[in-house]
């Protein structure tokens, strides 16, 4: 009987302390470049500027639901689909896009967070259309606010801000240009987001969002510039 006790409390101290390694470890809580370079910033506001949401049963966090459209199949029933429209920086709508959100098979508690893919069709009437590819890092949320509040009960300390894109570029997202005066363009993109309402009671989460797009032209290699030569 004592050996038992004495292994259980050996299990639980090792529980307990490698629960506090997943929680306090540094790794984790990697910020994202800093927007100092943008082209061109885009604006929105969640819930106001969703045009449709749907998702699948496992694609929210777990105590959450939003509406009653889901999809039904298994192979997307961990995917999330969001359409919305976004402002410049006068406030006047600009864009629109579709974002593809799924949970990353790059999540790693130890190494990198809880990595969420975000696939982007970004389209500007009367210039063109894009595609984004944004890697995000729920982590530092889920750590900091969303746990604290939702599930221990703790009162919410916001507005709270986030910067999350950490890749798939070098702590950025990827943007290869599609159509109109993006095609032959590339570039990188980070995202700002702003917490403006946390209710547990209600299920109520709102937030401001910002997608910073640097663009560039794509480089021409020598053996290209001798052949037009």
């Amino acid at each position: 009987m004592k050996n038992a006790f004495i292994i259980l409390l050996g299990l639980m101290v090792g529980a307990a302390a490698g629960v506090a390694l997943l929680y306090y470890n540094p790794l984790t809580v990697t910020r994202t470049v800093e927007p100092d370079s943008a082209d061109r910033t885009l604006h929105y506001q969640l819930p106001e500027n969703s045009l449709a949401f749907m998702h699948g049963d496992r694609a929210l966090l777990p105590g959450t639901s939003v509406g009653d459209e889901q999809f039904w199949e298994e192979t997307i029933n961990r995917t999330a689909l969001l359409a919305l429209s976004l402002n410049d920086s006068k406030d006047v709508p600009t864009a629109v896009a579709s974002r593809l959100i799924q949970a990353s098979s790059d999540t790693d508690l130890l190494l990198r967070g809880v990595l969420v893919s975000d696939h982007w069709l970004l389209t500007i009437p009367g210039e063109g259309s894009l595609f984004l590819r944004i890697d995000t890092n729920l982590w530092p949320f889920l750590k900091h606010t969303f746990i604290p509040t939702w599930y221990l009960g703790r009162a919410w300390q916001g507005p709270a801000d986030y910067r999350p894109t950490v890749g798939p570029g070098p702590r950025s997202a990827v943007i290869v240009g599609a159509t109109g005066s993006f095609a032959s363009l590339d570039g990188s993109a980070v995202e700002h987001y702003r917490l403006t309402a946390l209710d547990p009671v209600n299920g109520a989460l709102a937030l401001a969002g910002e997608i910073h797009l640097h663009l560039f032209e794509p480089a021409v290699s020598g053996e290209h510039v001798a052949a037009s030569e």
